[in-house]
This record gives structure tokens, C-alpha cells and sequence, in this order.
């Protein structure tokens, strides 16, 4: 994972990991005004923008190789793309309820 800074005084998280199919996959979230809630709104809209079938059909277009064990695959991705997020955002949530400062999350739980 990669953090920038903003001039805003925003922290922009950069979360990078692979696939169950070893695909690269990355996805960007805010920090802003170093509330914690702001990063999990963040990472929940992506979970709930997040369609693994739409997800499967536009890499199985731009790669130009569609089989259904590829299609198959590319869906299991995402979903487990999008539960390890969700999950991530439920940890910061319960940080935000705790007014707890992002710092004190141990920082392997980011991967």
C-alpha cells in the first residue's frame, strides 16, 4: 500500500494486492481531515459500487479471451476483492466509533 499527501491535508490511500487468480488489482480511498470515517465511507462506497460480474465481463473483453473458467474466476476475484474491503472497513468503522487515531491501527492488517 502507498499513502500521498495532498496539499488539502488529505491522505489518499492507495490499496494494492493480488487476486486469488494472481491478477493485480488496486483501488484508491480518502482520508480526509484525518478522520478515520472518512477512509471507511470511502472504502464502503467502492464495496457497494463494486459488481464482480460487470468486473469479470470488461476484463474477459479487454483481454479478448473469454471462457467461462476465466469468467468463473475473475467473479471469485472480486467478491473476494470486495469482502477483504469490506472487512477493512468494519475495522476502521469501530475505530471511528472509538475515536480511535488511524496511527494506532497496526499496519498488517492493511495487507
Amino acid at each position: 500500500m502507498s499513502v500521498s499527501i495532498s496539499e488539502e491535508n488529505s491522505f489518499y490511500f492507495d490499496f494494492q494486492r493480488r487476486t486469488l487468480g494472481g491478477l493485480p488489482f488496486c483501488f484508491t480511498a480518502e482520508l480526509s481531515e484525518g478522520i478515520v470515517g472518512t477512509l471507511a465511507d470511502e472504502i464502503i462506497s467502492f464495496v457497494d459500487e463494486l459488481d464482480p460480474e460487470r468486473y469479470a465481463v470488461e476484463w474477459s473483453d479487454a483481454s479478448g479471451q473469454f471462457s467461462p473458467t476465466r469468467y468463473l474466476q475473475a467473479v471469485a476475484d472480486m467478491d473476494d476483492i470486495r469482502t477483504r474491503a469490506w472487512l477493512l472497513a468494519v475495522d476502521l468503522s469501530e475505530l471511528a466509533d472509538k475515536q480511535e487515531r488511524l496511527i494506532d491501527l497496526p499496519w498488517y492488517v492493511w495487507n
